[in-house]
């Protein structure tokens, strides 16, 4: 019986269901929500972190299309809920950092994975083997020839490659003629591999950030628990402050981050993206297939690791500080309280008023954010004395220019538009008759609902609000007030 690997036993798989996050995004109610929008937002446009507002915005036009879309399907949450879910501790789907004094939001390695495998489900129409079983000739041939230290070996190897040039060198010569080594469905094969290929290492950089940020925390959690010497733990922290990079992981990925920056690379890399561009079969999946770009999303996907790796670098130095160990191992020392006091109560919990908080959070009131003082205002009446006018000093038409607006004349209007309907809402008596005199008339229909059933009172519905537009002074001016019905009956 084949020897079976530990990470598929049935314990193992039972765990993993259970704990790991790629597994809880494959069977969540809205998986396929989660998914469609995770690729859109992240994969689809090689995007990294995205600020919090734009993810806002894509989260909210992609829901309002669900919506529409969805056959009995809800979503009853608000586009900030969904965010803040999907970054808990108990998804772990994206996550959530500051930057710049700005919040952000990337996918986590997990999620992508989960993305990744259903976007494989989908029925591939061409399917290419012959190119996958040279390379892993191809590969196997080069870990064998460059491990041999036989001098003979090499040599034999070298004049191999010698004799095969000259002889294609001899040929070229004497025809004039390039003959093509691939035809055109070997072309799309190993084109369609390529691509393949680089949007993977696309794919792999958050699972190697995230590699990275664990082994940063097994340093921290080592030092944390440092009980000896400060001198033995400077020693430990200047012998590991590059242990990220010492690692298999850091060694592999800054040898790409080296091979990738350099000059010639990446005009070799664009000489022969050009080239391949021109061959006919490769054409017609440019497309489809863009790989133009794959160079500058390396780089800025590397980038960003880069800069990760820097951050890691420093939290591992600043442990170094004295101060702050001491309040780490004070932190450390009152969880391991808290949890042994809950493995206590686990089972007997005690009755009412076993725990209480004032809060879920703390209010905090910074001082800078306080009103500063301000002396109260001594209010100064000036009493002169009033003497009687001839009206020489004013204009007295204001006086006879006031708008009085006689609610009786506007029921008309509501009655015209009443005929045949059992009853219309303000909003509807304005669409056919504008108001021309501003408020003062929209306080007449007000008043004139109000007659209706004594009271007025079935006239107006709190629970839903007008808002009416409407031109005074050469200025638009909108209203908002409860809902107003005209009923038939009660207007006459």
């Amino acid at each position: 019986m084949a020897k079976i690997p530990e990470y598929m036993t049935y314990e193992y798989l039972r765990s993993l269901r259970m704990n790991h996050a790629a597994w809880r995004l494959l069977t969540a109610d809205q998986a396929a929500f989660i998914v469609a929008f995770f690729y859109r937002a992240f994969i689809a446009g090689k995007r990294r972190g995205i600020e919090a507002q734009e993810l806002l915005e894509q989260l909210d036009m992609f829901l309002y299309d669900a919506q529409q879309q969805a056959d009995g399907e809800t979503f009853g949450r608000s586009p900030q809920d969904y965010l803040e879910i999907w970054s808990d501790s108990d998804h772990g789907w994206l996550r959530k950092y500051e930057y710049h004094n700005d919040w952000y939001y990337d996918l986590t390695a997990p999620a992508q994975k989960a993305v990744e495998w259903l976007y494989g489900l989908h029925k591939q129409s061409f399917v290419g083997t012959e190119s996958r079983l040279r390379t892993v000739f191809d590969l196997l041939h080069e870990i064998a020839r460059e491990t041999d230290t036989e001098a003979a070996h090499r040599v034999a190897w070298l004049e191999n490659q010698q004799a095969k040039i000259e002889q294609e060198l001899a040929e070229i010569r004497a025809s004039g003629v390039v003959k093509p080594r691939l035809d055109e469905v070997q072309v799309k094969e190993r084109f369609l591999q390529a691509e393949d290929t680089a949007t993977a290492i696309l794919a792999d950089f958050r699972e190697v950030e995230e590699n990275f940020r664990e082994l940063t925390r097994q340093v921290q959690d080592d030092v944390v628990k440092w009980t000896r010497g400060k001198g033995e733990l400077l020693e430990k922290i200047f012998n590991e402050s590059d242990i990220i990079r010492k690692s298999e992981q850091g060694r592999s990925f800054m040898a790409f981050w080296r091979f990738l920056m350099r000059s010639q690379q990446q005009e070799d890399f664009r000489e022969t993206l050009e080239q391949v561009a021109k061959a006919e079969p490769v054409r017609e999946l440019l497309n489809d297939h863009p790989l133009a770009a794959i160079n500058r999303e390396w780089v800025r996907a590397a980038a960003s690791v880069q800069q990760t790796l820097g951050q890691l670098s420093a939290q591992i130095r600043r442990y170094v500080d004295e101060d702050y160990l001491r309040e780490e191992r004070t932190m450390y020392q009152l969880i391991q309280r808290i949890e042994a006091r809950a493995v206590e109560v686990r089972d007997h919990a005690p009755g009412e008023g076993f725990m209480t908080i004032d809060a879920s959070s703390p209010a905090v009131t910074m001082p800078m954010e306080r009103r500063l003082y301000a002396p109260p205002k001594k209010t100064k009446l000036v009493s002169p004395e009033l003497t009687a006018g001839d009206g020489s000093d004013g204009e007295l038409t204001a006086l006879f220019d006031q708008v009085f607006i006689d609610p009786d004349k506007l029921r008309p209007n509501v009655a015209g538009v009443l005929a045949g309907r059992p009853s219309v809402s303000l909003a509807e008596v304005l669409a056919v008759h504008p108001l021309q005199q501003g408020l003062s008339e929209l306080m007449g229909y007000l008043v004139l609902a109000s007659r209706q059933s004594g009271d007025g009172e079935q006239a107006f519905d709190s629970s839903q609000l007008e808002h009416i537009l409407f031109e005074r002074d050469g200025r638009q001016l909108l209203a908002v007030c409860d809902q107003v019905i005209f009923r038939r009956e009660e207007m006459e």
